[in-house]
């Protein structure tokens, strides 16, 4: 595969897990509406469903190398590290910095995440970002920012611990962006994503368990979980995984921000919102970032 394909091809599997994140946040704001549901719940479940469905998936497809990350203690520190540091904590961190605060603040501080991966290669890997590559990551979350508060900052409620909170969600989306490079590498982006999902699921069960069901069970509720789980998930995290294999991790955290652009779209046929200038701005900022980003990245 040729670079300029590649590229286009990772871009394309991060574009379409923003928008499955974005489906998902919706179809999970309609749970929340029609059922009342705990968000820890839909946590603890989208996980432990995703990491079920993945890990089946992963042992049918090759069940000779199934454990194979289980068998060298090496890996361990790794595997932890991107399980806990990072798909459980950007999960955790994220509803704990909504629960003190608000969602639209919440997501702002996660997608700080961009500014954190670049520091982290201009420290630790001495690799400086391109001039135009800040532009378009510092558009891009200026866009996300517009497009969340309609550039009202009287949305955002903040407290200490609420930014702490919200940049730890930024942090952690940088460790699983970059710790689990090497095993999936090794392993395969279908087996890491399983067994980060069921340990992550495994964990957030402790604190709040998917026995612990407190909404009516019908074929719609049903439908809504399973849809969270599955696209908003399993799918989505496989694509992020499979991303991170083929483009740096700056353009795939980068090319999510379609997350909140699929839920603005969608919001306006289920809930009847209305677009403002300022908005239909930010969407345009938002898009065109990733597009030149993308691009920029090519120009090796």
């Amino acid at each position: 595969m040729n670079v300029k394909k590649q590229i286009f091809k990772g871009t394309l599997y991060a574009v379409v897990a923003g928008c499955m994140w974005g489906i998902s946040g919706i179809f999970g704001q309609l749970f929340f509406r029609d059922y009342q549901g705990s968000p820890l719940w839909i946590t603890s479940t989208r996980l432990t469903v995703a990491g079920i469905i993945l890990l089946t998936l992963s042992f049918i497809r090759d069940r000779e190398h199934f454990f194979g990350v289980w068998t060298s203690k090496k890996n361990m520190p790794t595997l932890f590290l991107y399980v806990f540091g990072g798909v459980f904590s950007v999960q955790y961190f994220y509803y704990l910095a909504i629960q003190l605060s608000n969602s639209a603040t919440a997501t702002i501080l996660q997608y700080t995440a961009p500014v954190f991966i670049m520091l982290y290669l201009l420290i630790f890997r001495r690799q400086a970002p391109k001039p135009k590559s800040v532009v378009f990551v510092f558009l891009a979350m200026l866009g996300v920012f517009l497009l969340i508060t309609n550039g009202d900052l009287s949305h955002l409620s903040i407290s200490p611990l609420a930014l702490i909170s919200g940049l730890l969600a930024g942090v952690a989306v940088v460790i699983y962006s970059i710790v689990p490079k090497p095993l999936l590498d090794k392993y395969g982006a279908l087996n890491m994503t399983g067994w980060g999902m069921m340990l992550a699921g495994i964990v957030c069960n402790i604190f709040y368990p998917i026995w612990r069901v407190d909404f009516k069970i019908e074929p719609l509720s049903i439908f809504y979980v399973l849809t969270i789980a599955i696209v908003g998930t399993a799918l989505a995290f496989l694509l992020l995984l499979r991303a991170f294999q083929l483009i740096s991790p700056l353009v795939v955290s980068v090319a999510t921000a379609t997350e909140p652009l699929t839920s603005v779209f969608l919001s306006i046929p289920l809930f009847g919102l209305k677009l403002t200038p300022v908005e239909l701005l930010a969407i345009i900022m938002v898009i065109v970032s990733v597009i030149l980003l993308s691009k920029s990245e090519q120009q090796v």
